[in-house]
């Protein structure tokens, strides 16, 4: 359990470095996936409890952000619904593909680190 959630933070951590390189950003969670996997090497539940983590690892500052906005512009009538409502929207958006492609290549890499030959 200690080596998924090790390769989980590496996979996010990876996977927030890989966003900022222009025309990887849109495969950037299957790359931080792959290392998570790689890294944990359980086998494809190994990569699947990985991939989980690291989505879960994605959500929570998601999450946190939404609520902080939230509570700050609570007061402004029009736009402060409309940034809760649309920061809640995007952080879904970012974390349903991070988490759909991250757990694909957390999959991936850990069957590739089952199946190397050295």
């Amino acid at each position: 359990m200690a080596r998924a959630i090790a390769g989980a933070l590496i996979g996010v951590v990876c996977t927030l470095i890989f966003y900022f390189i222009p025309g990887v950003n849109v495969i950037a969670p299957l790359l931080g996936g792959l290392l998570a996997g790689y890294y944990a090497d359980g086998g494809f539940g190994g990569g699947l409890e990985t991939g989980v983590l690291m989505t879960i690892f994605m959500i929570i500052p998601g999450i946190l952000l939404g609520g902080i906005l939230g509570s700050i512009l609570s007061g402004v009538p029009v736009i402060g619904g409309f940034v809760v409502a649309s920061t809640f929207v995007i952080t879904l958006v970012i974390v349903a593909h991070s988490a759909v492609v991250g757990i694909r290549g957390s999959v991936l890499g850990a069957i590739l680190a089952e199946n190397r030959v050295l």
